[in-house]
């Protein structure tokens, strides 16, 4: 918000330069994140010479002036009286504004080109006269900035307001902040005695549906008013706080807003059906012009005034343009009212239209100062447009202002700043504030003044109070507290054992978003009544694309993988852990612990003189026995294939606890590929991490280094293609076997000689006692028990 200083110093006695206030508001919590010298918007208007001035030779009344700005000559075509040799002026080059809003560029006047303007006073913003040209001190030097000869200065603080400080949006604002942190006094403008009486409501009838939304409306009537340019005080100090002056009825509403922070509304009254003014509802259907020309289709959440015949204006937003005032209005109905913030809210957000008048209601305004900005507006109106007042206002005050009560303790108080100040001061710093101070025994009651919405606690007077004494003179002293550690939760281990496994095999950590597009979910092609469909949707998502929440972790993977594959990445191991989200029995949503994983492109990388293969079946396979071997659960298991649909077949596993499946991994398939536009293969894999937790750990069994050799048996058999291997090896793994250290697969053949529909299996026993040697006839025997027992149970036979 831009504030004039000069307007500033009107309503605060201060003697802090532009620059000082500034600093003494930031420092105070409210940012001024620039001084800036107000004439500086006109642009290039500079110090000039006129060095010679001749007639037009096409035009009576024209000159043609040679003028140099100290650099260049310019040749200027100017029609002002008072044009001499020498004389120096203000000239405004190609890309400068006046101050009466003319763009200055090269121009070709009569035949002459023209580069620039001679200024009078009010085009250069100085005074109010227009007729003859702005004459600067004879020792200004050339090419100077004009304002800096003339020695004028209109410095405009720029304030950035918190959401929270609406009451900072106003010049009065900004002047108690600093009345507050100075303790200097205020000066309120000055409003002269109104006419009183009843006339206005035989003239009138004012009616409020709305009390909620609504607590108080104001009004009064002016008859006899003139339209016309404001006068230039006026003009200059809206067009210092970047609004462009209108005409006098306009500018002093806007004018009150900026001085006094209370939006206001001038309607035609002569427009106004039945002379009635009513504020209710808007009804399904209606529609209303606006000033800004647009018809704006209403819906019955929306406050608006109306007439007895239609709505004709947005409460608190915009008014309508049936009912504004132009050249031809003489009576006028001036509006001052206190809307709901959040009603004023929605109503903007829902048209998408935001206002001077909207941005200070949604932040509240002062429900105090509502009379008293209509009396100075109505004041102003009188001065400026002429015309008399109808005795009397309109003041519906149905739900008045109760501000809170909030007491401090003086213990907190030091608490929190280290301080240990007199009652009398806190209280004094306090009062400062304008709300009324109570002491009592420790501490004190304050009931902050209306305008202030944003005080309502404890710790809120401690922060005034901390703002007022000074950030920079409060007592530094570093933070003591204490610190207690928790041994790792079950979930706390099972997470950092994923994590340190994953990253071990090349795996980067990924987060993406809790909200997903349903069009992920359906493009999987879920078969119906699967969990992960029902997912919860949320009442206000920022787009489609994140308006539910996910019940899988796989189209986050997706794409990231796509925006990686996007950029040229050609190999990508990613995982997360994260929550998904079901419907839950009661108000709260399910969330359950997930572990997802996705690769495409080589496992590992390779090098110039080695051409490393994608990443294949065994690879995903080798990944989910580690991780499950790190995890060390009873009964968890892995599966060959898997249900889900979006996985090829042959090309997947189950995870499997305790019989119940809680995961899956396998290759995508290519319609899937295709939806994210993803190479072949990609290898996913999602496992339900909070299913885990409920397993048993299995206990770890510590062995010294063997002191003896180890010797080993190989045992190759033909058995059926459907049979795998795991069940072979956890069948061994069931027989208490002496001496048996370790098995393995070391070769899977198909193909000739093996029948069809059969495969050769090979497997390596390997032996060892921890106490001699063992001797080839001993570990022959048991071998052969061992194979005998394999071959019977699977009915397989020898190669």
């Amino acid at each position: 918000m831009r504030v004039p200083y000069n307007w500033l110093k009107e309503l605060v006695a201060t003697d802090l330069s532009a620059e000082e206030v500034a600093e003494l508001l930031t420092l105070g919590g409210l940012e001024v994140e620039g001084v800036e010298e107000a004439y500086e918007a006109l642009g290039p208007v500079v110090v000039a010479e006129i060095v010679r001035v001749e007639p037009h030779p096409e035009a009576e009344r024209l000159r043609v002036c040679e003028v140099s700005d100290g650099k260049d000559l310019h040749t200027v075509v100017s029609g002002a009286p008072g044009l001499e040799a020498g004389l120096k002026v203000a000239l405004a080059l190609p890309g400068a504004v006046t101050f009466s809003g003319e763009k200055i560029g090269e121009v070709r006047i009569r035949g002459v080109l023209s580069r620039g303007m001679i200024l009078s006073p009010y085009e250069a913003g100085v005074s109010e006269e227009r007729d003859r040209i702005l004459v600067l001190p004879r020792e200004a030097r050339p090419g100077e900035p004009f304002y800096r000869a003339l020695g004028i200065s209109e410095p405009i603080l720029e304030v950035a307001v918190t959401p929270n400080r609406g009451d900072c949006l106003s010049v009065l604002g900004v002047a108690r902040e600093v009345s507050a942190l100075t303790g200097a006094s205020l000066r309120l403008p000055e409003i002269p005695e109104l006419p009183e009486g009843e006339e206005i409501r035989k003239l009138s009838e004012v009616e409020v549906l709305e009390p909620e939304l609504c607590p108080r409306y104001a009004g009064r009537i002016l008859r006899g008013v003139e339209i016309k340019p404001s006068p230039f005080w006026m003009a200059k100090r809206l067009w210092m706080c970047g609004l462009r002056p209108l005409n006098n009825l306009v500018d002093v509403t806007n004018y009150v807003l900026l001085e006094l922070g209370q939006p206001l509304h001038a309607f035609d009254w002569e427009k106004i059906e039945g002379r009635k003014i009513i504020v209710r509802r808007a009804r399904e259907g209606e529609e209303i012009r606006t000033l800004d020309g647009e018809v704006r289709r209403l819906t019955p959440d929306m406050l608006v005034i109306a007439d007895q015949k239609q709505p004709v204006a947005l409460a608190g937003i915009m008014g309508g343009a049936e009912s504004g005032v132009g050249e031809g209005t003489r009576e006028v109905f001036l509006e001052a009212a206190w809307f709901q913030p959040s009603s004023v809210r929605r109503t903007a957000r829902r048209l998408r239209l935001s206002t001077e008048s909207s941005y200070r209601f949604e932040r509240g305004i002062d429900p105090e100062g509502v009379v008293r900005a209509l009396d100075r507006a109505a004041a102003l109106i009188l001065e400026t447009a002429g015309g008399e007042m109808v005795p009397g206002r309109w003041d519906l005050y149905l739900r008045p202002h109760r501000p809170p009560r909030i007491s401090l303790r003086f213990s907190r108080l030091k608490g929190y700043l280290g301080l240990d100040l007199p009652p009398g001061e806190t209280a004094e710093m306090l009062g400062r504030l304008g709300g009324r101070v109570e002491l009592k025994e420790g501490g004190l009651d304050f009931q902050p003044p209306s305008y202030r919405h944003d005080l309502g606690l404890e710790e809120d007077l401690i922060e005034e109070i901390a703002r007022i004494y000074g950030y920079d003179r409060l007592p530094v002293a570093l933070p003591v507290g204490e610190l207690s550690a928790r041994p790792p939760e079950r979930e706390d281990r099972l997470l950092a054992r994923t994590r340190r496994v994953l990253e071990a095999l090349g795996f980067y950590e990924i987060i993406t978003y809790s909200f997903i597009s349903p069009d992920h979910l359906s493009a999987l092609e879920l078969p119906s009544g699967d969990r992960r469909l029902a997912a919860l949707r949320l009442s206000n998502p920022l787009s489609e694309a994140q308006s539910v929440m996910r019940t899988t972790l796989l189209p986050g993977l997706l794409d990231t993988a796509r925006f990686n594959y996007f950029r040229e990445v050609s190999r990508l191991k990613i995982f997360e852990l994260g929550r998904v989200f079901f419907p839950g029995k009661e108000d709260l949503p399910e969330e359950r612990l997930h572990l997802g994983f996705l690769i495409f492109g080589s496992a590992r990388p390779g090098f110039w003189a080695e051409k490393v293969p994608p990443a294949d079946v065994y690879d995903l396979k080798g990944i989910l026995e580690r991780l499950l071997a790190e995890w060390n659960l009873e009964g968890l298991a892995i599966r060959p294939g898997s249900e889900e649909v979006f996985l090829k077949g042959g090309w997947s596993f189950s995870l499997v606890a305790s019989g119940r499946r809680v995961g899956w991994a396998g290759a995508l398939k290519g319609y899937v590929r295709a939806r994210f536009e993803l190479p072949d293969p990609v290898w996913v894999a999602e496992i339900d991490l909070s299913a885990l937790l409920d397993l048993p750990e299995k206990p770890k069994l510590y062995r010294k280094l063997p002191r003896y050799p180890a010797t080993s048996r190989d045992l190759t058999l033909i058995i059926s293609n459907s049979l795998a291997a795991g069940e072979i090896l956890q069948f061994i793994r069931n027989l208490d076997i002496p001496y048996l250290e370790r098995v393995e697969v070391v070769d899977v053949y198909r193909g000739e000689p093996i029948p069809k529909g059969e495969k050769s299996l090979t497997l390596r026993f390997l032996y060892r006692s921890p106490e001699r040697t063992l001797k080839d006839e001993e570990v022959n025997r048991i071998q052969e028990e061992v194979s005998e027992r394999i071959m019977a149970h699977f009915r397989a036979r020898p190669r």
